[in-house]
């Protein structure tokens, strides 16, 4: 039963996860590196949830995102947001024609 739970709960968190990240890409190309920073970190969180590799990857390059947000280093955050969206097994859709 709880690892039932554990992947309802897993799922759940990566959709908040996915949403959350489109709003900390926002605050990064917008200048906005406290806000993106607290994101990025509570979506590294998220990520950790799941005990996958990849999403454990997510996590520590969320974290890492954040970190470099904190100390200014934007470019570096950015970059670090992006690969982190690229490992993520959920960030793209599959349309069938």
């Amino acid at each position: 039963m709880v690892y039932v739970t554990e992947q309802l709960l897993g799922s759940y968190y990566c959709r908040l996860a996915l949403l959350l990240c489109q709003h900390a890409r926002e605050y990064l190309y917008s200048g906005k590196k406290e806000e993106a920073a607290k994101l990025c970190k509570l979506i590294s969180t998220l990520c950790a949830k799941n005990n996958y590799p990849l999403c454990l990857e997510e996590s520590r390059l969320c974290s890492q995102a954040s970190e470099n947000c904190a100390i200014g280093r934007i470019e570096d955050a950015k970059s670090l947001c992006e690969r982190a969206r690229r490992v993520c097994p959920k960030s793209f859709n599959i349309y069938g024609g």
